[in-house]
């Protein structure tokens, strides 16, 4: 990313200018006339083409010979990340059955991307989200609601024997990926304009990585016959206390809650030796192979918590240049 310096002239007594390299002005098609957006962020001003004149930002891929899915599939991925407003997908021979189908799932896994046009060899997509009307903090509250919806109901699905429920967790996983992968090509197209957005992105990566260790214990719970009371009362208690941590710890991030934060972090070695009690009582019994797996994952969900907290701190002190503690 190239820098400039410019210094502020003053004219008509009252009115300041800078100039603007004449390369950036070559390289974005401008001209006497062009209009620009200025934008005020934490302090600093950001200066932009206007949204009527910037130019569409196409990108192609080239399909030759046989490809391999998984590959197709992560090159879909980072183009996503890397932003596009066109991708033209154009293949040399007819484009199979498989490959189309990917393409479609693509589209339905992140947000604001459809399939514009289609034919046998070529599909083209078209990015329809106007990111202005739906900024990168909203998607990321959007998840942390998600995800908190996802462990109160592995909870209840315990609780209740509810398979379906159960199984509904595990498909609402796509919903917070696809959140995440926003806040993704969010980052990569504002880079430094948007503030907090280094936070945003951890906060949203740690979001994911709950939302995964949720699906992980519904699975685990579906995968052979239940145990007995005593055993699920003890593994439901664990991921309660996780839960009101990992509820607590949110709250504290978007309030800002720094008097919250040390009480949170400080209940990490608790959550460890309750997961090794839960896994000592268990031992000798017939569910310990439930045990062992599902308290490992609600103790990851209890350590992301604090992870969460952890980095509210790394927020709440990073945007204050003085900051009282207090005994």
């Amino acid at each position: 990313m190239a820098a400039y310096t410019r210094r502020i002239q003053l004219t008509g007594g009252s009115t300041y200018i800078i100039s603007l390299p004449s390369k950036w002005i070559k390289e974005n098609r401008l001209e006497k006339g062009s209009e620009l957006s200025i934008d005020e962020t934490n302090g600093n001003l950001l200066i932009s083409q206007a949204a009527q004149g910037k130019s569409e930002l196409v990108k192609r891929i080239n399909i030759e010979g046989k490809v391999d899915l998984d590959n197709f599939q992560r090159a879909l991925t980072s183009l996503y990340i890397a932003d596009f407003d066109t991708l033209i997908i154009r293949s040399s021979q007819y484009i199979d059955d498989n490959l189309r189908e990917m393409v479609k799932k693509f589209s339905r896994l992140v947000m604001g991307v459809e399939i514009f046009e289609e034919s046998s060899r070529t599909i083209v997509l078209q990015n329809v989200l106007d990111t202005n009307s739906f900024p990168m903090a909203n998607a990321v509250r959007r998840m942390s609601l998600n995800v908190e919806t996802m462990l109160g109901d592995v909870i209840k699905g315990i609780e209740d024997n509810d398979t379906k429920l159960l199984e509904s967790v595990i498909s609402r996983d796509d919903d917070v990926d696809r959140y995440q992968l926003y806040v993704y090509r969010m980052v990569n197209r504002r880079k430094n304009e948007a503030e907090n957005s280094i936070y945003f992105l951890i906060f949203s990566r740690i979001l994911e990585r709950i939302a995964d260790h949720a699906v992980n214990i519904c699975r685990i719970w579906a995968s052979g016959e239940h145990v007995q009371e005593d055993g699920k009362t003890a593994i439901v208690e664990f991921m309660k206390r996780a839960t009101s941590l990992y509820n607590s710890s949110v709250e504290a991030f978007y309030a800002k809650k720094f008097e919250a934060l040390n009480s949170i972090i400080s209940r990490k070695p608790a959550f460890i030796e309750e997961k090794q009690t839960m896994m000592d009582s268990a031992a000798d019994s017939s569910y310990s192979h439930y045990t062992s797996p599902i308290s490992e994952e609600a103790l990851r969900v209890a350590l992301y918590a604090t992870d969460i907290a952890e980095l509210a701190m790394d927020l709440i002190l990073g945007n204050k240049m003085d900051f009282v503690i207090y005994s």
